[in-house]
């Protein structure tokens, strides 16, 4: 699949790769090592809803914030759009996946089966650098 090159798709169900995230399962449990490095200033928990017809979350993009979201459980549909080279796409995210994204690209996300995702900033949350873009000029529903 080509790419934009403005996001990371990375399935951490396993153990600990060379950036220190990953999976450890054992007999206490399991421990699932999202980021490791600086800190962050922005953590939130989504839940997603299916709805139909599909209601999305998100629909807009950043000029500052790179963004992290990890999926905790259920499938989750996430459509892209880089407002730079206007390459579009729609990944399926699945729990272990990690999806990072970066700046100017446009994003959206609808839960194909009900989800729990973190998402994780090194930016605090800015109202003025959220911006809204309406994927209907890109995407059908």
């Amino acid at each position: 699949m080509e790419t934009s090159g403005k996001f990371i798709l990375k399935d951490i169900t396993h153990p600990f790769d060379t950036e220190n995230e990953g999976t450890v399962k054992d007999a206490r449990g399991t421990l699932i090592q999202i980021l490791d490095g600086p800190s962050f200033a922005h953590l939130v928990y989504l839940d997603l809803l299916v709805s139909n017809p599909p209601v999305y979350r998100g629909s807009h993009y950043h000029k500052k914030k790179i963004e992290v979201f990890y999926i905790i459980s259920g499938l989750v549909e996430a459509q892209l759009y880089d407002l730079d080279t206007r390459w579009k796409g729609t990944l399926i995210l699945s729990p272990g996946h990690k999806l990072t994204l970066s700046t100017r690209l446009a994003h959206r996300f609808r839960a194909l089966e009900y989800a729990q995702i973190i998402e994780v900033s090194p930016e605090p949350f800015d109202k003025d650098d959220v911006f809204p873009f309406d994927f209907s000029v890109c995407f059908k529903d």
